[in-house]
């Protein structure tokens, strides 16, 4: 009780010291909500913009071309097998009638200069994927291969793998870009608590000369360092919150002038916890480091 009733004390002892310089702990709070924020807001752009890539509908993303002579019993079970996938959106079958014509059309042949003697086209089913990941494509690719009548898959990857690449690189800039903000602000944090700890110079000292150990001489600085985390941590999660009902606000007009549904997604609850434990994280660490350098040199 008595260990329990001292933290206790030494966390009043923190907020005390907190609201005496209230116009710099609230400072404080502002640099690290900003420093939270600027990152989060980046990811939360990465992982919207990764929703909308999936909703996006790409026509003859997938071509299928069937086997001369397919029957229409074959056709009709191809047909129902691609309507039992759950990787695609909408497809269309193009018979070979058809198809031969618009070819010539969009080339300027016709059936007296195009030296073909009969139609070369193939029957053509035509799919849009409602997804844009290229495993799922690839096994979707595979299990088309496999189905009887089938002559030839061709895929249209390449803008998928672009996508891709450009999220994935979205994702590690945004990690490189967290780690140097979360460094430069250990770094104010460490300096913040260094210039308590020189304010209250000869406080410690005489604590210090009654036997004072130097576990109790930190306890109350760790406690500032945490109050500064935790105001910091919840600044950039409200914040965040408002920018993103403020945003699905805006978004209403879109939806007016476009005809279309959209909304911003905002990070799960998970996600926000860990932005407020990585700032009393980082906090909590940046202080006892600085701390233990000061208690050194005292």
């Amino acid at each position: 009780m008595n260990y329990l009733t001292g933290h206790y004390q030494m966390f009043l002892k923190a907020l005390q010291r907190s609201h005496a310089s209230l116009l710099s702990t609230l400072m404080m709070f502002l640099v690290i909500g900003v420093t939270f924020i600027l990152p989060s807001i980046s990811f939360l752009v990465v992982q919207n913009l990764k929703s909308i890539s999936e909703t996006i509908q790409h026509e003859s993303q997938i071509s299928i071309f069937l086997k001369k002579d397919t029957s229409s019993d074959v056709k009709n079970k191809i047909e129902k097998e691609l309507k039992n996938r759950s990787e695609i959106n909408s497809f269309h079958f193009v018979k070979k009638e058809e198809a031969w014509p618009k070819l010539q059309k969009s080339m300027g042949f016709n059936d007296t200069n195009n030296g073909l003697s009969e139609n070369p086209l193939p029957d053509a089913f035509f799919i849009s994927p409602n997804t844009v990941n290229p495993n799922k494509i690839v096994d979707l690719k595979s299990f088309i291969e496999k189905l009887d009548g089938v002559d030839q898959v061709v895929v249209d990857t390449g803008w998928v793998k672009k996508l891709n690449s450009v999220l994935h690189l979205a994702n590690k800039a945004i990690l490189l870009a967290s780690v140097l903000l979360a460094s430069m602000l250990a770094v104010v944090i460490g300096n913040t608590i260094r210039l308590q700890m020189t304010s209250h110079h000869e406080e410690i000292e005489l604590s210090k000369l009654i036997g004072a150990t130097n576990q109790f001489i930190r306890r109350p600085f760790l406690y500032s360092g945490f109050i500064y985390g935790l105001g910091g941590g919840l600044t950039a999660a409200i914040a965040l919150k408002l920018i993103v009902i403020f945003l699905n606000q805006t978004v209403i007009e879109v939806e007016a002038l476009y005809g279309a549904q959209f909304s911003i997604i905002d990070l799960k609850p998970l996600e926000y916890l860990f932005i407020v434990g990585g700032s009393i994280l980082i906090a909590v660490a940046a202080s006892f480091i600085s701390i233990n350098q000061s208690i050194k040199k005292f």
